[in-house]
């Protein structure tokens, strides 16, 4: 018998090599993300639902949205770590996707040439 649960939860986690580079990066993002416009773009992308939404935004400080949604990405799907980089391009805060990328580019997952266009479609 195929386990359906097990299924869908492996096919809407985030992939692994981007996952480390979230937990790698996660004192740099706890305080270099400005939340709310991210969190606004994020919910229009459909990665975060409007329940987290609001939830993020009722956390009193940016430290704590930052760590509530660092723990929702990496469940959040395929998509949500290209999301992401979109996203933070969008609300002016390029330089954090660009320090992503290099930690992607400079890890250990076989990655040489990374395209900092390729994610933001």
């Amino acid at each position: 018998m195929i386990n359906v649960y097990f299924i869908l939860q492996e096919m809407s986690e985030m992939d692994e090599k981007h996952r480390e580079v979230l937990l790698k990066c996660h004192d740099y993002l706890i305080e270099n993300i400005t939340p709310m416009p991210l969190l606004h773009k994020l919910l229009a992308a459909g990665i975060i639902t409007k329940n987290e939404h609001i939830r993020m935004r009722k956390k009193s400080t940016d430290d704590d949205r930052n760590e509530l949604l660092l723990e929702k990405l990496p469940r959040a799907g395929p998509e949500a770590f290209s999301s992401l980089l979109k996203a933070l391009k969008e609300i002016g805060q390029s330089f954090i996707a660009e320090h992503l990328l290099k930690q992607l580019e400079t890890g250990t997952y076989g990655l040489r040439h990374v395209s900092i266009n390729r994610f933001y479609v």
